[in-house]
């Protein structure tokens, strides 16, 4: 896989936090955690959580030499609908869609709509995509439908 070019965008959101299904790993409870932050999807694999040491998406896109997703001709294949399936329900995040969105915009663009998207509007922390909440105040942020 070729190394993406890494773009610093204010904070900690850089493109070699962005894995191959579109999954921005900046907002990630794993990199957000105090101790041992997981480095990202393209990081070294010490403070990974083992789903990720062992992620069939990222191993496919090494394989094919690619850096996302979405410059495989079989995009979207059934790996990656059965995890952006997981993530609408459970986080009501499309991976699908993230991945055509860097398509589109490019990385450098997608970073700034993901820093205005998870910044806390209380204390200019990261929320985290998983549990919603901020990673320097602990504030909650409201789902799309109203919920926490």
């Amino acid at each position: 896989m070729q190394q993406v070019n890494s773009v610093k965008i204010h904070m900690d959101i850089s493109t070699t936090l962005l894995a191959p299904c579109g999954m921005n790993c900046a907002v990630c409870y794993a990199h957000l955690r105090a101790k041992k932050p997981c480095p990202g999807c393209r990081g070294q694999d010490a403070s990974k959580p083992e789903h990720c040491r062992k992620c069939k998406i990222k191993d496919c896109a090494i394989s094919q030499e690619i850096d996302f997703c979405f410059e495989c001709p079989a995009f979207p294949c059934a790996t990656i609908k059965r995890l952006d399936k997981s993530y609408r329900q459970r986080y009501q995040v499309s991976l699908i869609d993230n991945a055509i969105r860097i398509k589109t915009v490019g990385a450098r663009q997608y970073l700034i709509e993901e820093k205005e998207k998870w910044t806390c509007s209380r204390c200019g922390g990261v929320i985290s995509l998983h549990d919603r909440l901020c990673s320097k105040c602990g504030k909650e942020m409201k789902r799309t439908d109203g919920t926490i």
